[in-house]
């Protein structure tokens, strides 16, 4: 039995990419008591992807985490990085022997500046052949609405790898499996951090062609982070999409906070959480190589510096 862990959009979307298999029926937490009842009652999230509506005698919502691993086999993880510590916590390690994981999370655990899959290893005792992580170009709007989308699924065990492609597959869904976890991770990761960087261009009023030689250089800055590994189209196209999509997340938070909204505030006003403000912190403290868009990202975020000077700054000394 599968069960998916979250709420938010993209666990949303996820129900809905796995319960196009009419023969699937699936496992799902909620720590909402809201989100429950609703999805319970009428089969639809009341707070993300709302026009969806999912059959309720194929779904068994769930607040209880420990019922819900019990009863599953494949755990697949999508709470924001934040908080995936402290929900995995909630139960004994013990609970989790024997499961194999699926973390749709795109960002490292801030905590602890782990990577989701590392955090399984360490933490939970998770073998490497039990984790896999799924990335790629996959706004959650865009997967409510069945438009095409592609996600590569990365594993130690490309036996794990291809079934969870099969499993996400669909006329929709174009998966690919891959062994490298760890640019899969990193790419997922800074990608938000450097959509992030794009915002905030587009907040102080630079248009697409700035955007775009920005985009690259970060492309350029993020291969240097992984030297053994050729960024794949599909990892590159991820960093693209977030940071022109009108549906990102980090481009919102980097537009507001060049226009003098603070992080906090956006959160508060919006409800949602952008993943690369928690990144931009994870690599500072982990980046060895020059990493000068994503240093400029963490000064604004976190050292109060001027988004005008710093963007300012690339363009004459990095774009």
């Amino acid at each position: 039995m599968i069960a998916v862990i979250g709420s938010g959009s993209w666990a949303t979307a996820i129900v809905k990419i796995l319960l196009g298999d009419e023969h699937l029926t699936l496992n799902w937490w909620v720590r909402n008591s809201e989100v429950h009842a609703s999805l319970a009652a009428t089969g639809r999230n009341p707070r993300h992807l709302t026009a969806l509506q999912f059959d309720t005698t194929r779904i068994n919502v769930s607040t209880d985490l420990a019922a819900t691993v019990a009863a599953s086999d494949l755990l697949i993880l999508a709470v924001p990085s934040v908080y995936l510590a402290d929900t995995l916590a909630l139960l004994p390690t013990e609970a989790y022997r024997g499961k194999r994981f699926v973390s749709a999370v795109k960002g490292y655990i801030p905590q602890c500046r782990l990577s989701v899959s590392q955090y399984l290893e360490q933490q939970l005792s998770v073998a490497p052949e039990n984790c896999c992580v799924v990335s790629g170009p996959s706004h959650a709007e865009e997967v409510a609405e069945g438009k095409d989308t592609f996600l590569t699924v990365a594993s130690a065990s490309p036996l794990l790898a291809n079934n969870v492609s099969a499993l996400l597959g669909c006329s929709y869904i174009h998966t690919s499996a891959s062994t490298d976890v760890t640019a899969i991770e990193l790419c997922g990761m800074a990608k938000n951090v450097y959509a992030i960087a794009a915002g905030m261009a587009v907040g102080l009023g630079y248009g697409d062609n700035l955007v775009a030689v920005l985009t690259t250089a970060a492309a350029h800055e993020l291969q240097g982070l992984i030297p053994e590994t050729t960024m794949a189209f599909r990892l590159l196209s991820d960093l693209i999409v977030t940071c022109f999509s009108h549906h990102s997340r980090n481009r919102a938070l980097g537009i507001a906070v060049a226009q003098g909204v603070s992080p906090e505030e956006h959160f508060r006003s919006t409800g949602m959480v952008a993943e690369g403000y928690y990144s931009a912190a994870v690599m500072h403290d982990l980046a060895t190589d020059d990493t000068p868009i994503a240093d400029a990202v963490y000064g604004i975020l976190y050292q109060g510096a001027n988004p005008g000077e710093h963007i300012k700054h690339l363009i004459d000394n990095i774009l």
